[in-house]
């Protein structure tokens, strides 16, 4: 295939990407193929109304290349696409990991708390426990002390 400013001299293309819809003046867009002999049997778009009129400038494209812009179109709207997945992801591991840091605190703050009111119920209950014992030992004391004096009575 021979490069497409040839055949294209006679029909001035208009900047246009990919595959072409229609021609800048709104017409739509007929294929056809080409009977020159450097481009025999290429296929091209051609705007209908220039069909017949070849000096007016109406879109020309050669299919090809059409399709070549449009894989290239394709490929680069899939790159940035992938890109702003990638920071996507990037954003919502940052917030995962932030959300995750600000859980952890919340529950050790929960779990401190939990445990300093765990620790002042047993703390309350081993004073009681205490109090009781302490009491008890008192009682204990005194029923020693009088069995004592009573032996000793006794004794003498």
């Amino acid at each position: 295939m021979t490069s497409s400013t040839t055949s294209s001299a006679r029909f001035p293309r208009i900047s246009n990407h990919g595959v072409p819809t229609r021609c800048w003046c709104g017409e739509g867009i007929t294929t056809f193929g080409s009977s020159t002999a450097e481009n025999r049997y290429r296929r091209f778009y051609r705007c209908q109304i220039a069909r017949d009129r070849k000096t007016e400038n109406h879109l020309f494209k050669w299919i090809d290349e059409a399709l070549i812009d449009e894989i290239r179109m394709v490929d680069a709207k899939h790159e940035r696409v992938a890109q702003e997945i990638t920071k996507f992801e990037e954003r919502v591991m940052e917030k995962v990991k932030s959300e995750i840091v600000r859980v952890e605190a919340e529950m050790s703050e929960k779990f401190k708390e939990k445990v300093n009111l765990e620790i002042a119920r047993v703390a309350q209950d081993m004073k009681q426990k205490l109090k009781i014992t302490t009491v008890a030992m008192v009682v204990v004391g005194a029923i020693v002390g009088i069995w004592t004096s009573r032996l000793s009575e006794q004794v003498s």
